[in-house]
């Protein structure tokens, strides 16, 4: 199998996706204000000639984006670079494709039909033997940890019973450093509910997160009184391939989270990964923004899946330069 050749009718039969559901290509700009807000994505920057100014690449085109959104384009899509500064690896690379899309006036469950339908039109397009059969499995992230895990989310929304469990499954020692809950609960997540979403055979969607990973999320109470997040993540051949949202539409609040996340940056990294700065055009098109469903998946991943590439160096066309073992 030439995957390169693959790669390349992969990319076609998304542009037929899209054009099928009248979706608009889009193309905005690898030179921006702010990168993201992600406390723990490491962005690549530039040095604009004749100032001190730091201008980025960005790690998605999803600030642009949903100033689309705003000025009232109603299905978009976008093929695009996108960079992050972190080591290459068989599943990494520094400099990578992305596929994003945005439904405005729809929530998130019709970005995961557009990605059973979408994985579903590839399939047969490059006739490899990846199961992408609809319908898929949908487990909320509950579901995950009682199925997976054999644990109780529920009871574990705070630091030290998870930190707990994590001892007594041999994940971390008992003298282990502190570590914040998303640490502790990516941590379960790698060791028992990965593997396990591996070993189902086909693509699997997982939904309803806990509310400390919202990031650009609306957010929903239970009968409970829990709140989660109304995000999505797509798995698949061992890999998370997509990230999607219900997306948050309320500047305020988004504004809130930024500098939560910030926060949390300087307290985990200090001067060694300075805070991006909060770009006010994004925030301001949040208030214009209908409501909206949208994701973002790895293109060279998607490749890799239908493929059986075990190397992400396989499916691209030419690797990028990137330093061998250089200090981030």
């Amino acid at each position: 199998m030439d995957k390169r050749r693959v790669r390349s009718e992969i990319i076609r039969a998304i542009r037929g996706y899209f054009e099928s559901q009248d979706f608009l290509e889009t193309d905005t700009p690898s030179l921006v204000l702010s990168p993201g807000m992600e406390p723990h994505i490491r962005p690549l920057e530039l040095q604009a000639p004749g100032t001190a100014e730091r201008v980025f690449l960005p790690t998605s085109p999803e600030f642009a984006m949903k100033g689309l959104l705003a000025q009232g384009y109603e299905r978009i899509f976008q093929i695009c670079k996108a960079y992050r500064r972190e080591p290459m690896s068989n599943t990494h690379n520094p400099e990578f494709t992305m596929l994003e899309w945005y439904r405005a006036n729809s929530g998130y469950e019709a970005i995961m039909d557009d990605v059973e339908n979408l994985f579903a039109e590839i399939g047969k397009r490059v006739g490899c033997p990846a199961n992408v059969t609809r319908p898929w499995p949908r487990f909320t992230i509950e579901e995950c940890f009682k199925k997976f895990a054999s644990l109780e989310l529920s009871a574990l929304l705070e630091v030290e019973p998870l930190r707990k469990v994590c001892i007594e499954r041999g994940w971390i020692g008992r003298e282990a450093p502190p570590m914040e809950w998303d640490d502790l609960f990516f941590l379960v997540m790698m060791n028992a509910v990965e593997p396990a979403l591996e070993k189902l055979g086909r693509p699997a969607i997982v939904y309803l997160y806990p509310a400390s990973q919202a990031a650009l999320s609306n957010m929903v109470t239970d009968s409970r009184g829990l709140t989660w997040a109304k995000r999505f993540e797509v798995y698949a051949g061992g890999f998370e391939l997509g990230n999607a949202f219900d997306e948050l539409v309320d500047a305020r609040e988004q504004r809130r989270r930024f500098e939560k996340d910030m926060a949390l940056r300087a307290k985990l990294y200090g001067a060694d990964f300075p805070a991006n700065p909060i770009d006010e055009d994004f925030l301001k098109a949040l208030e214009t923004m209908p409501p909206s469903g949208g994701i973002a998946m790895g293109v060279d991943r998607i490749v890799m899946y239908f493929t059986g590439a075990a190397d992400i160096k396989q499916v691209l066309w030419a690797p990028s330069y990137w330093p061998q073992q250089q200090k981030r």
